[in-house]
């Protein structure tokens, strides 16, 4: 059995967002160097993604993240980053 499914939209803050959105993320944890990090910065959803407890979550890549000078950025996991809705904020073409 599948233990994540994808999704097409999810609410953020902001309005309802799709994979390829440019988004700004606001962590809500605090737990650590990366949440302090990353706060206010801006990158793209990759991935919508729901577990098999119905969580849905966001994968997301840095717009700054020299990693992405790759081929392709995207399939490397370690400039990825998981934000569960209510951290990311909808970038519009004004932001």
């Amino acid at each position: 059995m599948n233990e994540h499914v994808g999704l097409q939209v999810v609410g953020v803050i902001g309005g309802v967002a799709r994979q390829g959105d440019h988004v700004r993320l606001h962590p809500h944890a605090k737990a650590d160097a990366f949440d302090l990090l990353l706060e206010n910065r801006m990158g793209r959803i990759e991935l919508i993604e729901q577990d098999f407890e119905n969580r849905k979550y966001l994968v997301v890549t840095l717009d700054d993240d020299p990693g992405r000078e790759q081929e392709d950025e995207r399939i490397l996991p370690g400039h990825r980053f998981f934000f569960y809705p209510d951290e990311v904020e909808l970038l519009t073409e004004a932001s």
